[in-house]
């Protein structure tokens, strides 16, 4: 039996050969749990201004200088998660679990 722990709808954590692997629903292996899953993921970089209706930014400038970024399974598409972070910034690490 492997151990998994669920991240979201369609991401886990599982044991798979002794080692901790970032896994979509559709079982494919978006690496290490040492490492950042989303370095294994597609992703659709764009303006902060397209997250939606009333998340428009009253500083314009400050607005020009974030983007928004989309993460998507390279296997089956799905999207894994969504950040808001500066324009050419590392990927952000919302999930650093403890192994």
């Amino acid at each position: 039996m492997r151990q998994q722990i669920c991240i979201g709808d369609n991401l886990r954590l599982e044991r798979r050969a002794g080692e901790a692997r970032f896994i979509c629903s559709c079982d494919r292996d978006l690496g290490t749990g040492q490492v950042n899953f989303k370095e294994h993921c597609r992703v659709k970089e764009s303006s902060s201004s397209d997250i939606g209706p009333g998340y428009a930014s009253s500083d314009p400038e400050m607005a020009g200088q974030m983007c928004f970024r989309e993460f998507f399974c390279p296997g089956c598409g799905v999207r894994l998660t969504t950040e808001v972070a500066l324009v050419g910034s590392p990927y952000l690490w919302d999930i650093q679990p403890k192994l």
